[in-house]
C-alpha cells in the first residue's frame, strides 16, 4: 500500500511599495512566474510591503490587477483585488472559472497599481523594480476546451402533417470518444428525433442509440441528449411533420 501526498494552499506574492522616508531601498530580488489554473476558480494573494520590509496599511484602497497577453499588446482581464487583511498589507486575487476560460493557455503578465490622492502608483512585483510581473496561464486542472462541431443538415423536402419526411445530419467521426453531447435546436419543430450509430459509417448499417419516445409538437427550445458508449460514427435521424432544425451541434 502507498500513499500520495497532496498540498492545498493559496499561492502569495510578496510585493513592494516605495513609500515612506525610510533610506533603505528594499526591493523584489526574486519574483516566481504564478499560475492561473484554466476551468476552475483561482485565488492569488498579495503581500504589501514597504521599503523597510514592513506591511503597508491597506484599508480603504482599491488596488487593480492588469492581466495581459505576452506581447503587452492586449489586456485579458482588469479587476479588483481583494482586501483580505487590509491592516498586515494582505489582499486577493479571484478568478473565477468563467473567466478563465476567456484565456488563451500560454505565458502571460500582470500588473498591480494602488491609489494615493489623485494618482494611481505601480506596485513593484518583479526584479530590479520591475512593474510587470509573469503569470503561467495553462490547462492543468481539467483538459484543453474543445469547441463544438456543427453538422450539416442536406437540404431536404418541406415536412408536412400529411407527408412526413425522413431525413439525417452527416455522420460525425467520433474519434473513440465514450461520451457524446448532442445540441439540438428546434424551431417549432413536430416530429421524432433519434440518434444513431455505425462502425463503417455506410448508408445500410446504422443502428439506434438513443430513441426518443417523446413525439414533439410544434416545439421551439434548444434540445441536449447525451451519448454514452463508443461508436465509430454518429448522426442524428428526424422523422419530422413540420418546422425546421435551426443546427445541430456535437461535442
Amino acid at each position: 500500500m502507498y500513499s500520495t501526498s497532496v498540498n492545498y494552499y493559496i499561492p502569495r506574492q510578496t510585493v513592494v511599495l516605495y513609500s515612506g522616508t525610510s533610506p533603505r531601498r528594499y526591493q523584489t530580488v526574486y519574483a516566481k512566474t504564478l499560475k492561473i489554473h484554466k476551468g476552475i476558480d483561482n485565488q492569488l494573494q498579495f503581500q504589501f510591503l514597504n521599503q523597510e520590509q514592513k506591511p503597508v496599511n491597506i484599508t480603504g484602497k482599491t488596488i487593480s490587477c492588469t492581466l495581459m497577453n505576452y506581447n503587452g499588446t492586449e489586456i485579458l482581464l482588469e479587476k479588483a483585488l481583494t482586501p483580505l487583511l487590509p491592516l498586515t498589507g494582505l489582499a486577493t486575487l479571484s478568478i473565477t472559472m468563467n473567466e478563465t476560460l476567456m484565456f488563451d493557455a500560454a505565458l502571460s503578465y500582470y500588473s498591480l497599481t494602488i491609489p494615493s490622492g489623485s494618482f494611481d502608483y505601480p506596485v513593484f512585483v518583479d526584479d530590479n523594480a520591475g512593474g510587470r510581473g509573469k503569470i503561467d496561464i495553462v490547462n492543468s486542472v481539467y483538459p484543453k476546451y474543445i469547441k463544438s462541431t456543427q453538422l450539416n443538415i442536406p437540404d431536404h423536402a418541406v415536412p408536412e402533417p400529411s407527408a412526413p419526411i425522413t431525413y439525417y445530419t452527416e455522420s460525425y467521426p467520433s474519434s473513440d470518444t465514450a461520451n457524446q453531447t448532442f445540441q439540438i435546436q428546434l424551431i417549432n419543430y413536430a416530429g421524432t428525433i433519434e440518434i444513431q450509430g455505425s462502425v463503417s459509417g455506410s448508408d445500410t448499417e446504422w443502428y439506434s442509440i438513443h430513441d426518443d419516445s417523446d413525439v414533439y409538437t410544434g416545439f421551439s427550445a434548444t434540445e441536449y441528449i447525451n451519448i454514452n458508449g463508443y461508436h465509430k460514427y454518429l448522426r442524428v435521424q428526424f422523422i419530422s411533420t413540420g418546422g425546421s432544425i435551426g443546427k445541430v451541434l456535437i461535442r
